[in-house]
């Protein structure tokens, strides 16, 4: 089992997103033939309510193939997901549509995600429509409630996305997702394509809301000073597996793995007065349809040995908490054993 950190309130919450062993391939024309990408390889976690995991790497790694599975944008090829407690793998359309009720998703770029043509007052009324049996009357006083909550007054009602800074539609998308009552919200870049003083208001923004209605975050980012402040844990991954994981303290103050090294070495600032051991990758990250038989690193890794190459490395706890696929860093490392989730 993933090895996880909450808080003491958390750690008698039930499970909001209990994703396990995911997996995606793809079938793939490639030298002539058909050839098979594992875009994500037997990924599993858990998230509470009130609780952040975020889930860091270089672009391929597979960060925003486990979103789309999850949100069921694109079928797994195998594993599950639940949410609260109830599936959404292997149903039904129509039950699929009523499980959105409980997991909502904001992107990165809210002008894609809004439609150009419908005002911020149609734009919160569709969802309330869509998943809840409020009136016309107690849909317009959940819409006012709604945009007080991400801080913006009505006088917006009337406007379209186009009208509104990027900042405002981004609070705008978020408004949407808070309109059904969501248990998880899946948070893919949400501050990329906002300026610095705007994309603070945001974390500010989502953090609150977060206590004020213990919501579950699923965060991806490039970003690692954002998902140092945003995040509980975090899950770094490489070629569409887990390479480490535990809780951002742990992970930033205590790296092991090559590849997190690597990431926080190349980090503009990570935290202000101090610097990791600064470790550089050769080469560039290899094709999804090449990845190694053995680590998926090794081929950059400047520590790997000769065992590297022939078997993948599973994760190992290094502390209770704290996890990594790298024997030659943790050599003391214990097996991760199957527990009861707490």
């Amino acid at each position: 089992m993933t090895p996880t950190k909450q808080a003491p309130s958390a750690e008698r919450a039930p499970i909001a997103l209990d994703v396990s062993s995911l997996r995606k391939e793809y079938r793939v024309r490639g030298a002539g033939r058909h050839v098979t990408l594992t875009a994500v390889d037997d990924v599993s976690f858990q998230i509470r309510p009130g609780e952040t995991l975020a889930l860091v790497g270089e672009s391929g790694s597979g960060k925003s193939t486990i979103a789309r599975c999850v949100t069921r944008l694109v079928e797994p090829t195998a594993g599950s997901v639940h949410i609260d407690g109830k599936p959404i793998i292997g149903i039904s359309a129509r039950q699929l549509s009523a499980s959105y009720s409980d997991l909502q998703m904001v992107f990165q770029d809210p002008t894609s995600s809004l439609d150009p043509r419908m005002t911020v007052a149609a734009t919160l009324d569709e969802p309330l429509r869509l998943h809840t049996r409020l009136d016309k009357e107690g849909r317009r006083a959940r819409v006012a409630q709604l945009l007080a909550d991400v801080e913006l007054d009505e006088s917006y009602l009337d406007r379209r996305p186009r009208q509104l800074s990027g900042g405002q539609r981004q609070r705008l998308s978020i408004a949407r997702a808070l309109a059904a009552e969501p248990k998880v919200i899946l948070l893919d870049e949400p501050t990329a394509s906002l300026d610095v003083s705007v994309r603070g208001q945001i974390i500010r923004l989502l953090k609150r809301l977060q206590v004020e209605h213990g919501l579950a975050y699923l965060f991806i980012s490039h970003d690692l000073g954002v998902v140092r402040q945003m995040s509980d844990r975090v899950m770094v991954m490489y070629l569409g597996g887990i390479v480490e994981q535990g809780s951002t303290e742990e992970v930033f103050e205590n790296p092991v793995h090559p590849y997190t090294k690597a990431l926080l070495s190349a980090a503009p600032v990570v935290e202000y007065g101090r610097e990791h051991d600064r470790l550089r990758l050769t080469g560039e990250i290899p094709s999804p349809m090449k990845v190694p038989a053995g680590c998926r690193l090794v081929g950059r890794c400047p520590i790997a040995e000769a065992a590297c190459a022939l078997k993948r490395p599973d994760l190992m706890l290094v502390t209770e908490t704290h996890a990594v696929a790298c024997p030659v860093s943790a050599p003391d490392a214990a097996p991760v054993l199957a527990v009861p989730v707490p």
